[in-house]
C-alpha cells in the first residue's frame, strides 16, 4: 500500500506540473501572438509611411532643385538680354557720325544735310536688330525716325537702369530705351529712342509647360500699390495688375521684388497650394516666380497608394500566420527548459557577473586561448575590434583572426612552444596585422602572457586597434611629401624621385630627363577670376599631366603655376621632346571651371641627364633656364637646355636689375614719331615711344627691355612715368605756342588691368594741366579680350573723361570683331606688317582695303604705321586712309628735334 500511495502521489505531482506547464504554455502563446502581431502591424505601417514620406520628400527635393535651376536660367537670360539691348542702344549714342550730325543740327537747326544724314543713320540700324529708331535734337524735337514703335503704352513697366528703359508687352516682349547723346564736353546734344524685339524673352515666358501641366512663370514690377505682371497662360492673362498678398499672406513675388531668392510652399494668387521658386532679376527692379501646383507635385506618389496599401495588408496577414506557426514550438521548448536552467544559472550568476563586469569595462580587447589554440573568452572590446560577436568566435581557432601566411603557421608555432618552451612573443609588445570579420586587415598592437587556471594552461592576449594612429602617421607623412592642392609630390619628394631616376638611368646606362613646366598667362586668370578658380585650374592641369605620362614617371608641383616632370629613362633627347609636345597638347584644350571656359598653355624647359647635369639641383636649375627661353620664343613650346642659356640668363638678370634703377637714375627718355594727315600732309599728332639710355650699353631697343618690364611688373610704374612725362612735355609745347593737336600714348596689358587706371590718368591730367581731348590711348586687341566685361567698363570710364581710344596693331590679334561695336573706339591703327608689302602683295592690299572700309563704315578713323615708301603712301591715299606715320615722313625724334620740326612747320 505504501508503494502504491507513493506512485499515486508521484503521478498526482506529475499531473499537477503538466497542467501548470500547459496553462503557462497557453498564456505565453497568446501573449507572444498578440505582441508579435502588433509588432508586425506597427513595423509594416512604419515601413509604408516611411516609404511614402521618403518618396514625397524626394519628389519635393527634385522639383525644388529643378525649379530653382530653371528659374535661375531664365533670370540670367532676362538680365543678359536686357543688358545687351541697353548696351546696343548705348553704342548707338557713341557713334561719331551721329554725334557730328546732331552737333550740326544743334548749331544750325533744320540743316538739310544734318536731317538727311540722321535719317540715313536711323535707317542703317534697322538691319542690326532694332525694330524702331527715333532721334531727337537737344530741344526735344524729332529729327529722324525709322521702323515702328509699339503703340500699346499701357502694357509697359520701367526698369531700374541708368537711363529711360522700359520693357513692353505687345503680344511679345519689346525693350524700349531712351538715352542721351553727349558731345565730348559731356553736353546733351540729342536723344536716341530705340526699340528691340526680344524673342528669347517671349519664348522663355510663354514656353513654361515643360515643368508640368500646371507650371507657370510670372515676372512683375512693383507699383505704388500692388505690382504689374507679365504672366504665362494658366490664368489666361499675359499682362495685368495684382496684389502682393492674398488673405494677408505675401505672395512669392513679394519676396522676389524685395531682392530675395528661394523656394516656398504656399498659395498663389488663385489661392491654390503651389511650390514656387522666386528671385530678383538682377538690378532691374523686377521679380520672377516659377511655380507648379502641389497636387501635380505629389500626384506620382499618391497614385502609388492604391498598390501599396493592399500589399501592406497582405504582408501583415502573412506575417501573423508565420508567427503563429513558427513561435508555438519555440514557446514550448522555452517553458520546459526554463525551470531546468534556473537552478544552474543562479549558481553561476554571481561569479560570472563579476568576471564579466571586469572584462566588459576594459577598453582593450581581451582574448583567452586554450592550449589547442581555441578561443575561450572574447570580451566586448575584442568584438568591436574584430567585428565578431562573442557567440560566433568563441570555440573557434584563434588563427581565424590572423592573415596569411601566419594563419597556416600558427599551429606549428604553438606546438613548438609546448614541446620546447621557446617563445619570442610572450610578454613583448608587438605590432602585427589582424583580420576583421569582413576580411580586411588592420594594424594591431598585441601583448600575450601565459596563466594557469585549475591546472589548465591559458594564453591571455591583450589587443589594441592602432588604425587611427597609423592613419594619422601616414597622413602626416603624406602632407610632408605632397602638395596640399593637387596631391602631387612636393619639392621634398621631388628631390628623392630625381635621385631614384638618376640611379635607375645609371644602372641601365640610359638617360633621364627633367621637364620644367610653367603655365602661360596664369596670373591673368588668377587676378581676374579669383584664386579659387585659379586653384581649380591648377588641379585640372595636374590631372592632365598625370594622365599623359607613364606610371614610372613623376609629376610634381614646384610651386605657384610651375610643375616638374621627371622621366626615369629615355633612349635619347628626342624622346623627352616627344613627351613635352604631348604634354603641351594635353594642356591646350579648354577647361570648364565654375561656369568659365578657361584657356591656358605652357612653356617647357628640358634638361637631360647626364648631359645637362648629374644631380637634381643642376637639372632643375638648367630646365628652369630652358623654360624661360621657351617663353621668350613665343610661349606654348619647349626648349632643350644649352650652355649658352646660362650666359643669357645671367645677362637677363643683370638687365632686370639695371631696369629697376633706370627710373630713379633718369635713364629713361621719350621719343616722338609724327602722325600726319593723309589729305593735306598736316601734322595731327605725335606717338610717344619709350627709350632706355643705358650708361654702359647705350640705347637699348624697346623690344629688349619692354617684355622684361612686363614680366617683372615694372611696366606699371614705368607706364605711369611715361604718361606723366609725355603730358608735361605736351603742356610745355603748348605753353610755347606750338599747335599740337594730339599725343598718342601706348598702354600695356598690366596697366590696362589696373583697377585704378582711370583715376591715375585723371590725376596726371589734373597735375599737368593737360586737357583730356589732347590725349589718345593706344591699346591692343588682345588686351580687350582678356576680360571683356572689365575692359568695356574701363574703356567707358576713359571715354567719359574725353580721351580718344585707338586700337594698335589692328588685324594681328585673335579676337572677334564684335568688340568694334561694343567698345567706344575712335581709331584703328593698321599694323606695319600689312603696310610693308602693300604695293606688291595683293593679299596685304586686300586686307588693308578691308580694314579701311570696315573702320569708315563704323565711323572710325584709320591710321597706317610703318609707311616708308611713296608707293605705300599713294596706295593708302587712294583707299581713303585718314592718317599715316613712318620713316617716309619722319623717324621717331627726341623732344628737341620735335621742336625744330614744329618751328619749321610754324614758319
Amino acid at each position: 500500500m505504501a508503494i502504491a500511495d507513493f506512485v499515486r502521489q508521484d503521478l498526482k505531482i506529475t499531473s499537477t506540473e503538466t497542467g501548470e506547464n500547459y496553462l503557462l504554455l497557453k498564456r505565453e502563446d497568446r501573449r507572444i501572438s498578440i505582441i508579435g502581431g502588433l509588432v508586425l502591424v506597427a513595423l509594416t505601417l512604419a515601413a509604408g509611411i516611411s516609404v511614402y514620406v521618403v518618396m514625397q520628400r524626394q519628389a519635393e527635393s527634385i522639383l525644388s532643385r529643378s525649379l530653382e535651376a530653371s528659374l535661375q536660367n531664365k533670370v540670367l537670360l532676362f538680365e543678359s538680354q536686357i543688358d545687351q539691348g541697353m548696351v546696343r542702344t548705348r553704342a548707338v549714342t557713341t557713334r561719331p557720325f551721329l554725334i557730328q550730325s546732331l552737333q550740326l543740327l544743334d548749331a544750325e537747326p533744320g540743316n538739310a544735310k544734318g536731317l538727311y544724314d540722321l535719317q540715313r543713320i536711323a535707317q542703317s540700324f534697322l538691319p542690326t536688330g532694332f525694330t524702331g529708331m527715333f532721334f531727337y535734337d537737344a530741344r526735344g524735337n524729332e529729327v529722324a525716325r525709322a521702323g515702328h514703335f509699339s503703340q500699346n503704352l499701357e502694357q509697359r513697366i520701367p526698369l531700374s537702369a541708368d537711363h529711360r528703359v522700359f520693357l513692353l508687352w505687345d503680344g511679345r516682349f519689346i525693350l524700349h530705351a531712351g538715352m542721351d547723346v553727349l558731345d565730348q564736353q559731356g553736353r546733351r546734344i540729342g536723344i536716341v529712342m530705340a526699340e528691340t524685339d526680344q524673342p528669347l524673352l517671349t519664348r522663355a515666358l510663354l514656353e513654361v509647360r515643360t515643368i508640368g501641366k500646371s507650371g507657370e512663370i510670372g515676372m512683375c514690377a512693383p507699383l505704388e500699390k500692388g505690382m504689374q505682371c507679365f504672366m504665362s497662360s494658366i490664368s489666361g492673362k499675359e499682362f495685368g495688375r495684382q496684389h502682393r498678398a492674398v488673405q494677408g499672406k505675401a505672395l512669392p513675388m513679394h519676396y522676389a521684388l524685395e531682392g530675395k531668392t528661394g523656394i516656398v510652399f504656399t498659395q498663389d494668387y488663385r489661392r491654390e497650394p503651389v511650390v514656387a521658386a522666386y528671385a530678383p532679376v538682377g538690378k532691374l527692379g523686377l521679380g520672377m516666380v516659377l511655380k507648379i501646383d502641389q497636387a501635380e507635385l505629389y500626384s506620382p506618389v499618391t497614385e502609388q497608394l492604391k498598390f501599396i496599401v493592399p500589399l501592406l495588408a497582405i504582408l501583415v496577414l502573412a506575417g501573423m500566420l508565420l508567427l503563429r506557426w513558427m513561435v508555438m514550438p519555440l514557446v514550448r521548448k522555452l517553458v520546459y527548459s526554463e525551470r531546468e536552467t534556473l537552478a544552474a544559472n543562479s549558481m553561476l550568476r554571481d561569479s560570472e557577473t563579476r568576471s564579466r563586469a571586469v572584462l566588459d569595462s576594459v577598453d582593450e580587447g581581451i582574448i583567452a586561448i586554450g592550449e589547442n589554440g581555441v578561443i575561450e573568452i572574447f570580451n566586448p572590446a575584442a568584438e568591436r575590434i574584430f567585428g565578431y560577436p562573442g557567440s560566433e568566435i568563441v570555440g573557434r581557432n584563434v588563427s581565424l583572426l590572423m592573415p596569411e601566411p601566419y594563419r597556416g603557421q600558427h599551429d606549428g608555432y604553438l606546438k613548438r612552444y609546448l614541446e620546447t618552451g621557446e617563445s619570442k612573443i610572450l610578454g613583448v609588445v608587438r605590432e602585427v596585422t589582424g583580420v576583421r570579420k569582413n576580411g580586411t586587415g588592420f594594424p594591431l598592437e598585441l601583448t600575450a602572457s601565459e596563466v594557469w587556471v585549475e591546472a589548465r594552461r591559458l594564453y591571455i592576449a591583450s589587443a589594441r586597434d592602432v588604425t587611427a594612429r597609423k592613419e594619422a602617421e601616414q597622413h602626416i607623412m603624406y602632407l610632408a611629401n605632397h602638395d596640399a592642392l593637387t596631391g602631387l609630390p612636393n619639392r621634398i619628394l621631388l628631390q628623392d624621385r630625381i635621385r631614384q631616376a638618376i640611379a635607375q638611368a645609371r644602372r641601365g646606362n640610359a638617360r633621364g630627363a627633367v621637364l620644367f613646366i610653367d603655365l602661360d598667362q596664369f596670373k591673368t586668370i588668377n587676378d581676374s577670376l579669383g584664386h579659387d578658380v585659379g586653384d581649380l585650374l591648377l588641379k585640372a592641369v595636374a590631372e592632365r599631366l598625370v594622365s599623359g605620362l607613364r606610371s614610372e614617371d613623376t609629376v610634381a608641383r614646384q610651386g605657384g603655376d610651375e610643375f616638374i616632370v621627371v622621366l626615369s629613362s629615355v633612349t635619347n633627347a628626342q624622346d623627352a621632346g616627344t613627351v613635352a609636345q604631348e604634354l603641351l597638347d594635353a594642356i591646350a584644350p579648354p577647361y570648364q571651371v565654375k561656369g568659365n571656359e578657361l584657356h591656358t598653355s605652357a612653356s617647357i624647359g628640358i634638361a637631360i641627364f647626364p648631359d645637362d647635369g648629374e644631380d637634381g639641383d643642376t637639372l632643375l636649375k638648367n630646365s628652369d633656364t630652358a623654360m624661360y627661353h621657351a617663353k621668350e620664343a613665343g610661349r606654348t613650346n619647349y626648349q632643350f637646355f644649352t650652355p649658352e642659356m646660362n650666359q643669357l640668363a645671367a645677362e637677363r638678370q643683370s638687365l632686370g636689375t639695371c631696369l629697376r634703377h633706370a627710373l630713379e637714375r633718369s635713364e629713361l627718355l621719350l621719343h616722338f614719331q609724327p602722325m600726319v594727315d593723309m589729305a593735306g600732309g598736316k601734322l595731327v599728332g605725335l606717338e610717344v615711344l619709350l627709350r632706355w639710355q643705358h650708361p654702359e650699353q647705350g640705347l637699348i631697343p624697346p623690344l629688349k627691355f619692354i617684355p622684361l618690364a612686363e614680366e617683372t611688373g615694372l611696366i606699371v610704374p614705368i607706364g605711369e612715368w611715361v604718361l606723366k612725362s609725355a603730358c608735361l612735355q605736351l603742356k610745355a609745347w603748348q605753353d610755347q605756342g606750338y599747335d599740337l593737336p594730339l599725343l598718342a600714348i601706348n598702354l600695356s596689358a598690366r596697366q590696362f588691368r589696373q583697377k585704378t587706371l582711370a583715376e591715375t590718368i585723371a590725376r596726371i591730367l589734373d597735375e599737368t594741366g593737360v586737357e583730356a581731348r589732347f590725349v589718345e590711348l593706344e591699346i591692343t586687341e588682345s588686351i580687350l579680350m582678356d576680360n571683356t566685361d572689365e575692359a568695356a567698363e574701363t574703356l567707358r570710364k576713359l571715354n567719359d573723361m574725353g580721351l580718344e581710344i585707338s586700337i594698335d596693331d589692328f588685324g594681328t590679334g585673335y579676337s572677334s570683331l564684335s568688340y568694334l561695336k561694343r567698345f567706344p573706339i575712335d581709331k584703328l591703327k593698321i599694323d606695319r606688317s600689312f603696310v610693308q608689302d602693300i604695293a606688291t602683295d595683293p593679299d596685304d592690299a586686300a586686307i588693308v582695303t578691308a580694314i579701311i572700309a570696315l573702320a569708315h563704315s563704323l565711323q572710325m578713323k584709320v591710321i597706317a604705321e610703318g609707311v616708308e615708301e611713296a608707293a605705300q603712301l599713294a596706295f593708302l591715299s587712294r583707299q581713303g586712309c585718314d592718317q599715316y606715320q613712318g620713316y617716309y615722313f619722319s623717324k621717331p625724334l627726341p623732344a628737341a628735334e620735335v621742336v625744330t620740326k614744329l618751328q619749321r612747320r610754324k614758319a
